[in-house]
């Protein structure tokens, strides 16, 4: 018996290491979040209703909370119109910051108080050409109600090109791996509006803007911009770009146990959830001796791995089928999180049907309701993408977040 044992034990210390991925250790007042476009309608929600879990929140193309008011699912042209081309959105934020200060007194969002010192950066561009730039300001006219002035940072432009270098919808980096989506046209304006395959709804289809909706924001001598560096800088001070991120750091994790009543595979895609989630954890923080700030980081509509597009004429994958894949949680913050010791979550969403007509064809985030039983949950904390999200940072902080290796070819 005693042999057997030894043995056992022999063959357990055996097993390689990588059958389990590490267990940070989370610095529980510095976890904040962000989100491009449907990302940052989500952002914002879970900033407000988890402000005792989240001190800080970027928005880049996105818009205020309770944007779409309660609408039912079958009402998606209003929503459109009001959430993105900002036709019948309160822009002066009155609305939203009434319907915030009653779900607080009614203990459906978290005390909004908790705001007071938290940081805020939000992004929209004056030529996006898919979100009104006016909602963004609707959201920092929501923010100033809860906030120091000093704390929020809202810009329209990039400051260091200028206000005539025209940026569209999407995500500026200076990845130069996001020029082979970019036709002749947008090379010359890499940030600009374009002839994308995007929105068949959309009203001007020259100005739909570019695919995958990541950009890179060079511009002559100009070497790319990093909006990603300038959100974590104003969230948590200085930030550095002295590494680069390491595949061997990058995991993934299963995002079923995070939902309730939800058992299947099928059942989260059904909801408008992917399976699986990713998370980046830098060589600083692996070992979990260390308390590591953390940011949880939200794509947007079109951006879930599974997506395909087509590339558009005369980009390097012109006619091509693309999967929209890793783009989004391998390349846009990884680099930072690697020199700043930040740990990186990726959830993801998943689309719900593929014609105009479908709940969520996109993939986007739930910034309206899908189904009619979530009118009035989506954006509390009974929301059921809110409550994944939010149980998935606590996993997180008490080294339950069980993180798998992700094969390498």
């Amino acid at each position: 018996m005693r042999v057997v044992i030894y043995l056992s034990l022999y063959l357990l210390s055996a097993l390689p290491v990588w059958a389990d991925g590490p267990a940070p250790k989370v610095d529980a007042d510095q976890i904040t979040v962000s989100g491009v476009s449907s990302g940052a309608f989500m952002a914002q929600q879970l900033h407000v209703a988890y402000s005792d879990i989240f001190s800080g929140m970027g928005s880049v193309a996105g818009g205020p909370f309770f944007c779409a008011q309660n609408m039912a699912p079958d009402q998606i042209d209003t929503i459109k119109q009001q959430c993105m081309l900002g036709l019948g959105a309160d822009l002066t934020a009155a609305t939203y910051i009434a319907k915030a200060k009653a779900l607080s007194v009614e203990g459906k969002i978290a005390p909004l108080e908790n705001l007071k010192d938290d940081r805020v950066f939000i992004f929209n561009s004056q030529n996006d050409q898919v979100i009104n730039p006016l909602l963004g300001n609707a959201s920092r006219l929501f923010y100033k109600t809860f906030m120091e002035t000093d704390a929020i940072k809202a810009w329209s432009y990039i400051p260091s090109y200028g206000p005539l270098y025209p940026v569209a919808h999407g995500m500026p980096t200076t990845k130069s791996r996001y020029d082979r989506y970019q036709n002749f046209s947008d090379r010359a304006t890499p940030c600009a509006p374009s002839n994308a395959q995007q929105y068949p709804w959309f009203p001007n289809p020259l100005v739909r803007g570019n695919d995958p909706w990541i950009y890179h924001c060079n511009f002559g001598f100009l070497p790319g911009y990093d909006l990603g560096k300038d959100i974590l800088w104003h969230l948590y001070g200085e930030v550095k770009t002295t590494k680069t991120f390491k595949d061997a750091n990058l995991y993934k994790f299963d995002q079923l146990p995070f939902v309730e009543n939800v058992t299947t595979p099928q059942e989260l895609n059904d909801h408008g959830i992917g399976t699986t989630g990713y998370a980046y954890v830098p060589d600083g923080c692996t070992d979990g001796k260390k308390s590591c700030k953390t940011h949880v980081a939200l794509h947007g509509c079109q951006q879930f791995p599974e997506w395909q597009f087509t590339g558009k004429a005369s980009s390097a994958k012109a006619g091509e089928k693309v999967t929209f894949g890793e783009s989004f949680y391998k390349y846009v913050y990884n680099d930072l999180a690697e020199s700043n010791d930040i740990i990186l979550i990726y959830p993801q969403a998943h689309n719900i049907g593929t014609e105009e007509s479908d709940p969520n064809p996109y993939g986007c985030w739930a910034f309206w309701a899908f189904s009619e039983d979530e009118r009035e949950t989506y954006y509390t904390r009974d929301g059921r993408e809110m409550k994944m999200i939010a149980e998935m940072v606590r996993a997180l902080k008490s080294q339950r977040l069980h993180l798998s290796p992700i094969p390498t070819n």
